[in-house]
């Protein structure tokens, strides 16, 4: 996993953690990214939204951290409240349903 300005990587063990900040929901959202058995998991919750004034919301950074979330590829996406996707597409397709064109 390579780092960014948006990212900050963690060590546990023998194995990376990666911390991305997505902003968007509310100015401090956040997803993990770790490889497990040649697998991309990515732990994220809010991915869905919603936005809300009360959450200091900003559509234009919540919608560019869903194309962030998309570039990664991830093989599974656990996701805080709508549980566990397995397979790129499924979790492409998770994300793509709160990307706006």
């Amino acid at each position: 996993m390579s780092g960014s300005p948006t990212a900050s990587v963690f060590f546990l063990g023998q194995r990376s953690l990666q911390a991305l900040h997505l902003p968007g929901h509310s100015p401090g959202s956040v997803a993990y990214v770790v490889e497990s058995d040649g697998r991309r998991v990515v732990f994220a919750q809010d991915v869905h939204g919603p936005l809300h004034p009360d959450l200091l919301s900003k559509r234009n950074d919540y919608q560019a951290s869903l194309r962030k979330l998309l570039a990664l590829e991830a093989d599974i996406l656990c996701e805080g409240h709508f549980g566990v996707f397995v397979g790129r597409a499924a979790v492409a397709a998770f994300i793509e349903r709160f990307v706006e064109d």
